[in-house]
């Protein structure tokens, strides 16, 4: 009896709704149980990628950008060309205009770093501009 008819009794109707009830009750049951399961699987998934590493092997390295010249070489030729010197943020925007490509977020650190541990250039203290040393 799915569909009550006009002339069914009380008690049918509460007797089908009782029915209905607890179909419902067992439905829940079974939903809480499979979560559970898939809740175990999730964490046990979780563990083996934290040990393998990520499911999915995506690549997050940059790939090393490779020049004609290096870096030190691009600077000398850019100071050569300029024999007053050249600040920091000149040297910058001359060497990038030689083409020369850096991944670097900071270019300008890199740079003072080139320019800071190479014997051939120098800073002027009154201009501080860098050049070359003779």
């Amino acid at each position: 009896m799915s569909n009550p008819s006009p002339a069914t009794s009380i008690a049918d109707l509460e007797r089908l709704l009782d029915e209905k009830k607890a179909r419902l009750q067992s439905l829940v049951q079974e939903r809480d149980r499979l979560q559970k399961e898939l809740d175990k699987l999730d964490a046990q998934i979780q563990g083996a990628a934290s040990v393998d590493g990520p499911l999915t092997r995506r690549s997050s390295r940059k790939r090393r950008l490779k020049n004609e010249m290096s870096l030190k070489a691009v600077i000398k030729e850019v100071l050569a060309k300029n024999k007053k010197g050249l600040s920091l943020s000149e040297l910058e925007t001359a060497v990038t205009e030689t083409g020369y490509k850096s991944g670097s977020s900071n270019f300008r650190n890199v740079l003072y770093q080139a320019v800071y541990n190479s014997a051939d250039i120098g800073r002027d203290e009154k201009t501080g501009l860098y050049k070359l040393q003779k």
